[in-house]
């Protein structure tokens, strides 16, 4: 009777972590990856032509998915970093290029469409979300990947005084 009680309670016990340092985590990066997707495909056309009610409504948006992604990068828990490898999530490529969609829509860098559309598609293939895309565009755009990482980055400077 003692035993049937003290392994239940552990049960209840290993069952609350469970739900609460493994599944609440997951659950949270996928809500979070499908609001990232949505956001993505919402504001990927807006560019510095647009109105600027819809180029704030659009930087602000990206800027903040991005933001969120990259928090869930940089501090994520241990369930949270084996879901993404597990299904090869790159959440700091998909921030990256949601910055980068962010500064399209500010105007401030102009990407012809093309290549905002090749973000989308980075992002799409960065959050494992890519099945709707033709094998070839899947392979271009992590080929790019791949080129765009290994590409040497500026060099930071130290003789720059801040403003």
């Amino acid at each position: 009777m003692i035993q049937e009680l003290v392994a239940s309670a552990a049960v209840a016990i290993a069952a609350w972590f469970v739900v609460n340092f493994v599944g609440k985590p997951v659950v949270a990066l996928q809500e979070e990856r499908i609001a990232a997707l949505q956001t993505a495909e919402r504001y990927y056309t807006v560019d510095g032509g647009a109105s600027d009610e819809v180029r704030d409504a659009a930087e602000k948006a990206l800027f903040e998915t991005g933001t969120t992604l990259r928090a869930y990068q940089r501090g994520w828990s241990t369930a949270v970093r084996l879901w993404c490898w597990v299904w090869g999530y790159d959440l700091g490529l998909a921030a990256q290029a949601m910055f980068g969609l962010a500064e399209s829509a500010r105007g401030t860098v102009l990407f012809p469409p093309d290549v905002r559309k090749n973000t989308l598609n980075a992002i799409y293939v960065a959050l494992g979300a890519h099945k709707h895309l033709a094998p070839e565009t899947v392979a271009a755009i992590k080929q790019m990947i791949v080129q765009s990482r290994s590409a040497p980055s500026a060099p930071a400077r130290a003789d720059v005084t801040p403003s």
